[in-house]
């Protein structure tokens, strides 16, 4: 049920996939704590493996979905008025193994709906043909606009045409700018080494104490991501792993309008305030409530800005305040420019807050997702692991210039090597780590977050 779609999401995932590198570096050196990959799949009835041997070899062979003898082969159990939504909501909680389930049987299927029908493919040529060839002939359309906007709003994710022409433009010309790629390297590092020693922490506590990986690198790229498109501290990657509010807000935002699309009493209960549009709606208040709060306070904080670099241009003092560089602050000062969103503040502010939110949605699970993957390929290959290990301890030693030795104050001497070594972490120094660079990129050839 993903809504994110390549030609969307190349210039982000570009900027924050490289950037795994740098925290997969950083994770890696440290080698502490207890990995724990989360494996808690709930069993899906399969058939047998010999009948499912038999069926694919007796299928026909498919070449699109276009195909003259039909859309594509039947996916669930279809009832009537109802479709297939009854399975979808019975499995909805392991919606990936439900679909793992039917694209084991064939590439391309359908899953009629009381409204619509979705068309599940896993086919390379109709990737390509829908992604690529005809990608003009394939826009997100009405249905899909209405289940995100509560969510996405007009973003660049839940828009077509002459709109998301112009924010892919914006979006593209931001993301290719060399202020935004230094201050992202440099917030990732700073994360990757809080990360790196809570670890670390726990590590030492617990030598048995079991980590979830990817709950921690869920924290890591929000704390990450926020940073880099609000300009706001989190703080949900701490020791203590706190709860966070606008975090949970989100997470349950994101499922309340994943819920969306196979609920088809979705708009009753909305109009009736009820169930899951009940929870969707508080979860939504607590993220714009959040979302303007951070787009008012910066306003006010960019317009004295503003008055202090023009006081300190009068007095010639060249002591001013370096420029905000994060997304946020550079679409305010975009749309200060121009006279239509002055005019409208209000609109502006939802047209900012639709933009940021469309980038946090790109890079927070996608992100953290490669890494827990990346992560999990490394305990399945430890070979890859011992390789990478000894790539990175090469950089480590070239790096480090610290002479005291590590008998001395074992807990002082690691942190110091680690938040020293951090430190080194570039684009450039990344780029070096060929092994380490090859099993990223291998990771997100085989789990890809977002195809390519």
């Amino acid at each position: 049920m993903g809504y994110l779609d390549a030609a969307d999401a190349q210039q982000p995932l570009q900027l924050l996939t490289s950037m795994a590198a740098v925290v997969g570096t950083l994770v890696l050196c440290m080698c502490l704590g207890g990995i724990w990959v989360p494996t808690s799949w709930l069993q899906i009835k399969r058939r047998r493996a010999a009948a499912a041997a038999a069926s694919r070899k007796n299928r026909r062979p498919h070449t699109t979905m276009f195909a003259a003898d039909g859309l594509c082969e039947q996916g669930p159990r279809v009832w009537p008025v109802l479709g297939a939504s009854l399975e979808q909501l019975a499995y909805f909680p392991v919606m990936h193994d439900w679909l793992l389930h039917h694209f084991q049987r064939r590439r391309t299927f359908r899953v009629p709906m009381p409204t619509c029908t979705y068309t599940y493919t896993i086919d390379p040529a109709n990737i390509e043909h829908i992604l690529k060839t005809n990608f003009s002939n394939y826009p997100k359309g009405k249905t899909y606009h209405n289940i995100m906007e509560v969510l996405l709003g007009d973003g660049i994710f839940n828009s077509d045409g002459e709109n998301w022409r112009k924010q892919r433009k914006t979006a593209s010309h931001e993301f290719n700018r060399k202020t935004l790629s230094d201050f992202s390297a440099v917030v990732f590092r700073d994360y990757a080494l809080k990360l790196a020693q809570i670890l670390h922490q726990r590590h030492t506590s617990n030598p048995l104490l079991v980590s979830d990986m990817q709950e921690l690198f869920m924290r890591l790229t929000l704390d990450s991501i926020c940073k880099i498109g609000f300009g706001v501290e989190l703080q949900s990657l701490t020791p203590s792993l706190p709860d966070n509010p606008f975090a949970r807000a989100f997470d349950a935002t994101n499922a309340g309008v994943t819920l969306r699309f196979i609920d088809p009493l979705w708009r009753l209960k909305r109009l009736l305030g009820i169930a899951s549009e009940a929870r969707l709606a508080k979860s939504v208040k607590l993220v714009n409530e959040f979302t303007y709060k951070v787009i008012s306070t910066r306003r006010s904080e960019l317009a004295a800005l503003q008055l202090q670099s023009a006081a300190a241009h009068e007095a010639d003092n060249h002591n001013r305040s370096p420029p905000r560089v994060d997304l946020l602050s550079r679409f305010i000062t975009l749309t200060e420019s121009d006279p239509e969103h002055l005019q409208d503040r209000q609109h502006c502010d939802q047209m900012l807050r639709d933009m940021v939110l469309n980038f946090v949605i790109a890079g927070r699970d996608t992100t953290a997702v490669t890494l827990s993957w990346f992560i999990y390929m490394m305990c399945m290959h430890p070979d890859v692991a011992d390789e990478i290990y000894h790539e990175l301890c090469q950089l480590q030693q070239s790096t480090s210039t610290n002479s005291a030795s590590p008998h001395e104050d074992h807990q002082n001497f690691f942190e110091e090597e680690m938040t020293r070594f951090a430190q080194g972490l570039t684009f450039e120094t990344v780029s070096k780590l060929t092994f380490l660079t090859a099993a990223i990129t291998e990771t997100v050839r085989l789990y890809p977050a977002v195809p390519q």
